[in-house]
């Protein structure tokens, strides 16, 4: 069970539920990958995940999309269309309000599986479609071309912190007065096998598919799959009878490069909270969908 939607996803929390299961064959056949040996050149020492019921199921229509095109995106674009209609919906933000406006998008992806799948598709089944359908700038542009946002656009990979430097940079856009508003969000969607076999002889991912966090019995991660979508307006700009359960007040921390040592991480940390407590103004962020 997932924790699609907000309520859902707080239910996974609050009861500490792990969503890692078996893979299905409808993202690989796991019987062709998988192997208790490690050492096996070509094998994954992992055959669970956290994965998202569904991942695949898109209202295109709604989106004005065709069938022809439809078939050629990644799903991770399909589910930042729906998580931002539905980001936008619970700011009570129709899509006809957000139109035209000065809106920044800015979105965090690492995953390239349906690109890599898309490798070794015939030549015969590419067409028009499918450079927009594989392009990661196009998940972030494309919401923009759908939603009529005018402001900045961009997708960000910084493995790992992509999301948070994706926040980074829309509250920065923000300040600097380069958008009114933003969508900021993450998206990850797995079906390509051959990440699994080069995560494992790294050693980087645990065999029972499950992170293990500060625990002596840690091997590795376990990789999971969702989509994250907020919408952030400065706290001047949200009025009085807006201020809901919906909105959470956010102190936005400018940690956001990787660092190579413990002393240089606690120096930025520290940094990071001075400025933020003493020249970051405060931004509301506005809920919307979330998938575990």
């Amino acid at each position: 069970m997932t924790g699609e939607g907000l309520e859902n996803f707080w239910k996974v929390l609050v009861e500490g539920r792990n969503c890692a299961g078996p893979i299905p064959k409808e993202r690989f056949d796991v019987a062709d990958w998988y192997d208790q040996d490690e050492n096996k050149a070509g094998k994954s020492r992992a055959e669970k995940a956290a994965l998202i019921e569904g991942f695949n199921e898109f209202d295109h229509k709604l989106f004005g999309i065709s069938d022809s095109e439809v078939e050629q995106m990644d799903p991770q674009q399909k589910q930042l269309l729906q998580c931002v209609f539905r980001a936008l919906e619970n700011a009570g933000l129709p899509m006809e309000k957000a139109s035209g406006s000065r809106t920044g998008v800015f979105f965090g992806l690492m995953n390239r599986d349906y690109e890599q799948s898309a490798a070794h598709v015939h030549p015969s089944v590419i067409n028009h479609w499918t450079g927009t359908g594989l392009a990661m700038s196009i998940a972030a542009n494309r919401v923009s071309y759908i939603f009529n946002l005018t402001g900045p656009s961009l997708s960000i990979d910084c493995a790992c912190s992509s999301s948070l430097v994706a926040l980074h940079l829309a509250c920065q856009a923000i300040k600097h007065g380069d958008c009114e508003m933003a969508l900021c969000g993450g998206v990850s969607c797995i079906f390509e096998p051959r990440v699994f076999v080069a995560l494992s002889k790294a050693k980087m991912i645990s065999p029972e598919g499950t992170s293990k966090s500060f625990s002596s019995r840690a091997d590795g991660y376990g990789r999971g799959e969702g989509c994250g979508v907020v919408l952030l307006k400065p706290l001047q700009k949200v009025p009085a009878l807006d201020i809901s359960n919906k909105l959470l007040h956010l102190y936005v921390l400018k940690l956001v490069q990787k660092v190579p040592t413990l002393e240089i991480q606690l120096k930025n940390m520290n940094m990071s909270v001075a400025v933020a407590s003493c020249h970051t103004p405060p931004t509301w962020l506005l809920l919307g969908l979330l998938h575990r």
